[in-house]
């Protein structure tokens, strides 16, 4: 068997076979050494090397698209749906307070006094409000600016709010406010 192969031997063979192993060595090594990691970008890719095959499923995002086949990806706006039904309407009270606890204006059914002088005032509105949210601020019916104060809210615990009101210092006084209740 030797002898078969070594008659049919010649320089043409054994250069281009060393010449092969040459190559093939040579340049992945070269590969391996002068190419880091990462290092074949686009500029490096022949338009089409690169097909759906050699692209792992689900490694692409949109990110990663051109801008025109983004664009392709947005269907063409559909007409407007029916009208829904209306919502629950919301219900809100107000009320205007003056400082002597008399109702200015608003939708409160009653207010006033706890005790003139201690700033604390009752409002009640046509229905039980606990379960609502209340704030209430220093004002006054007219134009005038409010003086300067503080007022706070909470429920009274039989559907009506109370309101604190207080001086600058933080002291308790009798000061007009509003009140605004959102259910």
């Amino acid at each position: 068997m030797l002898r078969r192969i070594a008659s049919r031997l010649t320089y043409a063979n054994v250069v281009s076979t060393a010449a092969l192993f040459l190559a093939l060595g040579l340049g992945t090594s070269y590969a391996a050494e002068h190419l880091g990691r990462n290092t074949v970008g686009s500029a490096q890719i022949r338009t089409g090397a690169v097909r759906s095959a050699e692209v792992h499923d689900r490694s692409l995002r949109t990110a990663d698209l051109a801008l025109s086949a983004r664009n392709a990806l947005r269907g063409k706006v559909g007409p407007a749906g029916p009208q829904g039904p209306a919502g629950t309407p919301a219900v809100s009270y107000f009320a205007v307070v003056g400082s002597a606890g008399q109702l200015v204006r608003g939708n409160a059914k009653g207010g006033g006094h706890t005790s003139v002088g201690s700033g604390t005032y009752n409002v009640t509105f046509g229905r039980d409000i606990s379960a609502c949210a209340y704030v209430a601020t220093i004002g006054t019916a007219d134009a005038t600016p409010p003086p300067a104060g503080h007022a706070s809210v909470a429920s009274d615990g039989q559907g009506g709010v109370v309101v604190q009101t207080t001086d600058a210092a933080g002291n308790p006084q009798d000061l007009g406010f509003h009140v605004v209740v959102a259910c």
